[in-house]
């Protein structure tokens, strides 16, 4: 009996210190994300200090800003949105796509408030999806956003790890723990939200624990059909952004 006590102790603690010491490799998935993708003409590619960003530009005084997910090249998304009239900004964190860097929670929010401000224009919407709805709380205080879109949103990767792992004080060591109901709570903008029916990765339990922290939900939307991985597949889910942001540029003319 005290043999297999320790066996399991032993397994304990080394599953624990599996997941400290690879978190960053769990959470920022830069293998699963395509280095090169085919683009339009539409679509510009620059670099910002070392940040391969992508942009369609349409003079328009109103920007999109969208922050792609842990195993995406977020240049794709401005195949699906470079006819909507207003200019597309989004680019890859460090560490993905051709951006130089490593990827980390300090790494990504430094990147994002930098793309931000050199990008903005007098209206801006913010459009994150999974880890990216991180990246879009974060900045949802920023000056001249006027709504924002969370596609497969969480509460925290704190608490996705808490569900996936309950045994496990992850809360203990995560180094990137995304408080998306940290920022939320001190935003004051519309937040309009897509969720996926099959969502194993950021399933309904972690939406439901966020929802209270979001001061002014507009709008949640669940995409018949969908899982967390191909949400973006779905033209419901277009028709959702594009009816969202239509909206947002209405009532912010």
């Amino acid at each position: 009996m005290k043999l297999l006590l320790f066996f399991l102790a032993a397994f304990y603690i080394l599953f624990c210190l599996y997941l400290y010491i690879f978190q960053d490799k769990i959470i920022f998935r830069t293998d699963l994300a395509p280095k090169e993708i085919p683009l339009d003409k539409e679509i510009k590619v620059t670099f910002l200090d070392g940040l391969e960003v992508g942009r369609v530009e349409k003079n328009s005084h109103i920007t999109i800003f969208y922050f792609g997910g842990n195993a995406n090249n977020a240049l794709e998304f401005l195949h699906h949105f470079k006819h909507l009239p207003y200019n597309l900004i989004t680019f890859n964190y460090p560490g993905y796509g051709n951006s130089q860097g490593k990827p980390s929670q300090k790494a990504i929010f430094l990147a994002a408030k930098k793309v931000y401000q050199h990008y903005k224009t007098s209206k801006n919407i913010l459009i994150g999806r999974s880890l990216g709805t991180g990246v879009a709380s974060y900045l949802s205080t920023q000056k001249d956003v006027i709504g924002i879109i969370l596609i497969t949103p969480f509460h925290s990767i704190t608490h996705l790890a808490q569900l996936r792992y309950p045994w496990c004080p992850i809360h203990l060591f995560l180094r990137h723990p995304f408080p998306n109901y940290k920022y939320l709570s001190q935003a004051s903008v519309p937040v309009y939200v897509i969720l996926a029916q099959h969502d194993d990765t950021t399933p309904p339990v972690t939406f439901a624990k966020l929802k209270p922290y979001i001061k002014k939900l507009v709008k949640v939307v669940t995409i018949e059909g969908a899982q967390h991985g191909d949400i973006l597949q779905f033209e419901q889910t277009k028709k959702a952004i594009e009816e969202f942001v239509t909206e947002l540029a209405r009532e912010s003319p």
